[in-house]
């Protein structure tokens, strides 16, 4: 045994004494994590215990947990992916099934088999839903998993993992905030018995720390000129997601990790997560076991793998983002890092191993070789269009949810919240996201009371804000409002008057005003033309706030980040090629001109109309449809030019 396993209470901590040799001693209150400690020396081992924990205690005591346990049911499905590993998946399943919880949907994944052992191994649990993929790929079956999984929260754990009795429970208490749209936690090593499984959990362990951790948006902004580094956010052994997640930020690329690249599907997934707006949420109380690799081979194995998922995951996230941190980082960063680690080798550091270092920098230049042949195999995302979105909707008292993004805007936020709260319709609900405003927006919300739901997040941008007040929305039906807009009183009554003749509609839109920045009358404005063919030929509704869209739309829809202009004009050609829309000339409400929109950057506006529209050239199904689309082309480029 190489380094022999502790567990122990706080209060036997002063007591705790262990004999000449190596020892990994992990210490606990009850059931919360508090610290581990390396010990080779039993001298002062109460000193560095106490060290070692003293940041958790500080934490839990200021603090208390991080879970939020309510009444409300959580639908959760849990997915195992595993391939020919028999007897590790057995353990894994009874420990999961052991706990007091077994209120979930439970997925095993067999990956390529090659026979029927695994199998045979979930006949023996009842609750386990089998699913054999034959695309040999671990990011390949976790997204057979999510395909599969009917709960709205979606974990995934190792076959070589043991699971805690308290796990389900706690992971169906970390996802109350609307923001959230993953959750990680703490892997600790099942066992330390060869100098291999040491090795690993001291230079690559999945432990990531004793406290909480909120990564988000702000995080992301800091860290892009070196790149993010999203693998310090977890471990794939110990992670879940909202269902939304893989509709607003895609599914996991299967070009990384286990049987494509090597690695790095998971963190690849949070930076995605980060990059579109949301959070990620590392809580230490939910905790796992894993078994490391035993042998040295098998470890130098992993970390070429490793290696090679991770440079091929920063070229993946340049590809999604372009943001120039990756290649930085690839470029300089890995190779500094080596040249210090060969440095320490060469002094003598007999933490160093010359044989892993260069494992680990022949696993780096086969990730730059297997993304050059795997370029073109660039992610599919899940397209989801459930059925019943072709059922008609109720329109009888429901609540209108209106959103505002806002970002220093705060001297027009007000006209823009009272036009909201002064509907004629008097079931609304009011949603500030404040993205990063460094004016007076927050002072003006709390002015509101709980009339106004105020949201503050990190320069997300207009489409990450706009999708984010979505998920914090409790209506049945959504107006966005952008800040320097405003309602006329009749602008929910009106479109749901519709909604109610046209109960099959997507959603509802009508004409609007522009008006100077004092609100003075420039000109009415309405275009005739409804649906699919209409948009293409150009933006007949022209103002986002005239728009009443059903809230089931979303996430099936939402809008692209990617797109810094005409995202709202990309939403609806989405829409309406699917479903039907009504578009009619009664005034919803009033545009705001006032030198500073972002509609007055004409070369900007029309580079993106230009990329909207041919994004719907491999859509058109008919000759009518292309012929819109060229027309639209035209339009525009008299429009702008």
């Amino acid at each position: 045994m190489y380094y022999k396993i502790h567990h122990i209470q706080l209060s036997a901590v002063d007591s705790f004494s262990v004999e000449k040799g190596r020892h990994y001693v992990v210490v606990w209150s009850g059931e919360v994590p508090l610290g581990h400690v390396w010990v080779t020396s039993p001298e002062d081992i109460t000193v560095k215990i106490r060290a070692a924990i003293q940041p958790a205690q500080t934490h839990y005591s200021e603090c208390g947990s991080s879970l939020a346990f309510t009444d409300q049911a959580v639908r959760l499905s849990v997915v195992i992916c595993t391939r020919h590993r028999p007897q590790s998946l057995y353990k894994c399943l009874q420990s999961l099934l052991s706990g007091p919880d077994t209120d979930f949907e439970l997925i095993v994944v067999d990956n390529a088999p090659e026979n029927d052992e695994t199998l045979l191994v979930a006949k023996q649990f009842t609750q386990v839903r089998y699913v054999r993929e034959d695309r040999k790929g671990l990011d390949i079956a976790r997204n057979t998993g999510a395909r599969t999984a009917t709960g709205d929260i979606i974990a995934y754990t190792d076959d070589d993992v043991l699971i805690p009795q308290n796990w389900i429970t706690n992971l169906k208490a970390c996802f109350t905030d609307p923001l959230i749209m993953a959750v990680t936690g703490l892997v600790i090593p099942a066992s330390l018995d060869t100098r291999a499984q040491y090795t690993f959990e001291r230079k690559w362990g999945f432990n990531k720390g004793y406290l909480p951790k909120r990564f988000n948006h702000r995080y992301f902004l800091d860290h892009l000129e070196y790149g993010v580094p999203a693998w310090d956010i977890g471990a794939g052994a110990n992670m879940a997601f909202r269902k939304e997640a893989f509709q607003v930020a895609g599914v996991f690329d299967e070009r990384l990790d286990v049987g494509a690249s090597g690695c790095s599907g998971d963190s690849e997934m949070w930076h995605r997560i980060l990059a579109e707006g949301w959070d990620c949420y590392y809580v230490p109380e939910l905790f796992v076991y894993h078994e490391h690799r035993s042998t040295e081979e098998g470890l130098r194995k992993q970390l070429f793998g490793y290696m090679r998922g991770h440079v091929s995951a920063l070229l993946v996230q340049y590809e999604n983002y372009q943001h120039p941190g990756e290649l930085k980082r690839l470029r300089k960063g890995l190779p500094r890092y080596y040249l210090q680690r060969l440095i320490q080798w060469i002094k003598g550091n007999k933490e160093e191993y010359i044989r892993h270092i260069i494992t680990e920098i022949r696993g780096c230049k086969s990730g730059i070789r297997f993304y050059k042949a795997h370029q073109h195999l660039r992610r599919q995302d899940i397209q989801t269009f459930p059925l019943w979105l072709l059922e008609p909707v109720s329109a009888a008292w429901n609540l209108v949810s209106v959103i505002i993004p806002c970002y220093n805007h705060g001297h027009y936020l007000r006209p823009a919240i009272e036009s909201a709260l002064g509907q004629t319709w008097p079931n609304m609900e009011v949603i500030v996201v404040d993205d990063g405003s460094s004016d007076d927006t927050a002072a003006i919300c709390k002015e509101y009371g709980d009339r106004v739901k105020y949201i503050y997040v990190e320069r997300v941008g207009l489409s990450a804000a706009r999708n984010i007040g979505v998920q914090f929305s409790k209506g049945e039906f959504l107006i966005f409002l952008d800040a320097d807009d405003y309602l006329y009183p009749g602008a929910a009554e009106v479109n749901l008057f519709y909604f109610r003749y046209y109960p099959q509609l997507a959603f509802v839109s009508g004409a609007h005003d522009r008006v100077d920045a004092n609100g003075e009358f420039i000109a009415e404005v309405y275009n005739s033309g409804t649906g699919y063919l209409s948009l293409l030929q150009g933006n007949y509704i022209g103002m986002e706030g005239c728009i009443l869209y059903r809230r089931d739309l979303f996430f099936h829809f939402h809008f692209d980040t990617k797109l810094k202009a005409c995202e709202d004009y990309d939403l609806n050609l989405k829409i309406a090629r699917l479903l039907p829309t009504f578009h009619h000339k009664e005034r919803i409400a009033a545009y705001r001109i006032h030198g500073q929109n972002m509609s007055d950057n004409r070369k900007m506006m029309l580079q993106f109309v230009k990329e909207v529209l041919k994004r719907q050239i491999p859509l058109l199904s008919n000759e009518e449809e292309r012929l819109a689309l060229q027309s639209g082309q035209q339009n525009w480029n008299a429009y702008y030019e």
